[in-house]
């Protein structure tokens, strides 16, 4: 698979510019500013967090050419922009450097980290740290002494929860989407029926009409994403080591495939962005190995 959001979102980057590089970099150089952590795992809401990440960030996507709106948020736009955060970073002690680069990602002070199908594996199998380009290698895992559990087992069983966390999440993130969609067809209708509005009022709306789509297709690319990097664990787990443990996980993962699935055919994208918002193929859920 290729980059997660390139060319899938259709908000293609139009110019980076300067700022967009001084935001990203600022970013990463303050890094050290956030460490407690709050609810759905988010760095403790502070001026960090509320006011200069999201300033900068929309600065930044505006000079990428992503939709972005200076309008307020509403309760449940926040709320889908918090269930976001679960399934667009990776995994809590996942190499320190995609955590930034995907944190400042959400942030939109850099553009989305292309998709690597090894670093769910790479984390938990405890290295190496390194880019896709390398992948899983189990040689320079023991060479760097990143073989840190005590059993195949304790991986299949880890794979499996955390699945099963991620699945526990699919029916939350699909409501306040449903309820987002619903306000934003609304609020696209209105636009036609309320008198004296400016252009700016007017493109200001749609932009946060096609900002929250553009979250939502994210997500849902981000569902596919981490599918695909269970799905490649598991088949590499069962390679190095086929365990009795490879069945409840492989039946967990194939629960979690099929919903999202699910959501993915019943997710309709308002009309109202000046661009349409692509979203991934429904995904079908298959067995580990298939026979014949």
């Amino acid at each position: 698979m290729a980059s997660p959001f390139a060319g899938r979102d259709k908000f293609r980057v139009k110019k980076h510019g300067i700022l967009g590089i001084l935001f990203g970099t600022l970013g990463l150089a303050l890094s050290g500013c956030y460490t407690a952590t709050g609810d759905f795992g988010r760095p403790v809401q502070g001026v960090w967090e509320n006011s200069i990440l999201p300033t900068a960030g929309m600065f930044s996507a505006r000079l990428r050419g992503e939709p972005s709106s200076w309008y307020a948020l509403t309760e449940d736009e926040k709320e889908l922009r918090n269930r976001a955060w679960l399934f667009l970073m990776p995994e809590t002690d996942a190499p320190s450097l995609t955590q930034l680069q995907d944190h400042f990602g959400y942030h939109r002070l850099l553009p989305p980290r292309d998709f690597d199908i090894t670093l769910y594996h790479r984390t938990i199998m405890g290295g190496p740290y390194l880019g896709g380009m390398v992948g899983y290698s189990p040689t320079l895992r023991v060479w760097t002494g990143g073989q840190s559990f005590r059993s195949l087992t304790s991986r299949y069983n880890r794979t499996r929860d955390v699945i099963t966390a991620d699945h526990a999440m699919v029916p939350h993130f699909k409501l306040i989407a449903a309820q987002v969609i619903q306000a934003d067809h609304v609020r696209a209708k209105a636009l036609h029926h309320v008198p004296n509005l400016t252009a700016e009022q007017k493109n200001e709306a749609i932009q946060r009409i096609c900002e929250n789509a553009l979250i939502i297709s994210r997500v849902h690319w981000a569902f596919h994403d981490r599918a695909a990097q269970y799905r490649y664990s598991l088949e590499h787990l069962l390679v190095e080591g086929p365990e009795r443990e490879a069945i409840p996980a492989e039946r967990t993962l194939m629960a979690f495939e099929a919903d999202i699935g699910r959501f993915r055919k019943g997710t309709m994208i308002p009309s109202a962005c000046t661009e349409p918002v692509e979203l991934p193929a429904p995904l079908e859920p298959r067995p580990l190995v298939r026979k014949g």
